[in-house]
């Protein structure tokens, strides 16, 4: 992709990452993603157990992520590609809803899926900059970020860019015979707002 083009699609930026649209030239890579990396082994890893890589699969990935990108895109974004400042795509925020009832608050996610970029405060940076794009670009009152209690990176992560722990469901899952609570986190947009006024 050329180089002015992928800064036009841009969604914001800091000093190690960017976050910017996806583009079709990301496909190859993207599938590569849900193939390797250690991200697998914490995201939910049990969703995906019974669903060998075949090419086949490979496939439906690449025709799903080509298709995406053909969408009008929302505002604000639902998704974005991580980067580096060079534009080494690193992984990829999201948000979603829960259920209609719930307009107010958005979910959101992150994953890093280049195994030599984490432990870098590369995913930091990027969920700082997500949350700082979806509470800047609309009016929802919170964000709400759901993990595994094996998954402490995650919850480190979350702790750090100001998320608040808000519960858990203690032993909700077992997995490779360990049980695993899931755990809950909120950011309300006053919290948002009381942290923009302290920088």
């Amino acid at each position: 992709m050329d180089k002015d083009e992928t800064r036009m699609n841009i969604i914001a930026s800091g000093e190690k990452v960017y976050l910017r649209d996806r583009h079709p030239s990301d496909a190859k890579i993207y599938v590569n993603w849900f193939v390797n990396g250690e991200w697998k082994e914490y995201d939910a890893p049990w969703e995906n157990i019974d669903t060998p890589d075949t090419e086949e699969k490979k496939d439906i990935i690449l025709h799903r992520f080509l298709e995406d990108c053909k969408k009008d895109l929302p505002m604000p974004r639902t998704k974005a590609i991580i980067t580096t400042t060079e534009n080494k795509p690193l992984g990829w925020v999201n948000r979603y809803k829960r259920g209609e009832h719930f307009p107010d608050t958005w979910f959101v996610g992150i994953d890093i899926c280049e195994d030599e970029y984490l432990n870098k405060g590369m995913g930091t940076e990027a969920l700082e900059l997500w949350i700082d794009y979806l509470f800047s670009n609309s009016n929802v009152h919170r964000l709400s970020l759901d993990t595994w209690s094996f998954n402490k990176r995650m919850m480190h992560v979350a702790e750090k860019v100001g998320f608040v722990l808000e519960g858990k469901q203690r032993e909700f899952i077992k997995w490779k015979d360990e049980w695993l609570d899931a755990v809950h986190y909120g950011m309300l947009r006053r919290e948002w707002e009381e942290k923009l006024s302290e920088i």
